[in-house]
């Protein structure tokens, strides 16, 4: 029985993590991850881009400037023991 799929011989080597991205055509630029896990961003957070000393940076958003900014993560953790059936037998009691 013959093979449908057609294999290569030939193995692309892939070359190291670099700290390097290219602008494309949109104006859209990949940061590369192990930036990304340097300064703790994930996937959906917002930075906002500066110009210092004739060099770009891209800083982690801080939302100090939004109305409910300084709740935002303030009950991180809060809930970690939070038995939510306990605490309706406690006050609903049959």
């Amino acid at each position: 029985m013959t093979r449908k799929v057609k294999t290569k011989d030939v193995k692309a080597t892939r070359r190291g993590r670099t700290s390097t991205s290219r602008i494309s055509t949109q104006h859209q630029v990949t940061v590369p991850v192990d930036i990304l896990r340097a300064i703790g961003l994930q996937a959906g957070d917002t930075v906002k881009f500066e110009i210092k000393d004739g060099a770009i940076a891209m800083v982690a958003e801080d939302h100090a400037d939004h109305p409910l900014g300084h709740l935002i993560g303030a009950g991180n953790g809060i809930y970690d023991n939070f038995d939510l059936a306990q605490e309706r037998e406690a006050m609903w009691q049959r």
